[in-house]
């Protein structure tokens, strides 16, 4: 794999910790107001093209792609988790009608 593309997954890898800290520890009614839908939205846009791109690289150069792309879903995962388990949150914390 070219330096390239390990360096932009590498920024992937970081973003996504990034920003699933951020969804986990900022409220949820300021998350719109700091970007964070939209910096998934980005995030997922760039796992996507470094899939393109990765799967792309491979084929040109015959070599082994698996662990790249692990790490590209294992990133995307960590931002999907943490949305998972704001959801949770969200609909565990709904007052119940006595």
């Amino acid at each position: 794999m070219t330096p390239f593309l390990s360096r932009r997954i590498a920024e992937l890898e970081l973003d996504a910790a990034v920003l699933r800290h951020r969804l986990l520890h900022v409220p949820l009614a300021l998350q719109e107001d700091c970007g964070l839908w939209a910096s998934h939205r980005i995030i997922g846009r760039e796992a996507l093209s470094l899939f393109r791109a990765v799967r792309q690289e491979a084929r040109d150069s015959e070599e082994d792609c698996d662990q790249a792309l692990g790490r590209i879903e294992a990133a995307y995962q960590l931002v999907h988790d943490a949305i998972l388990a704001l959801s949770e949150l969200a609909l565990a914390d709904q007052p119940t009608r006595h």
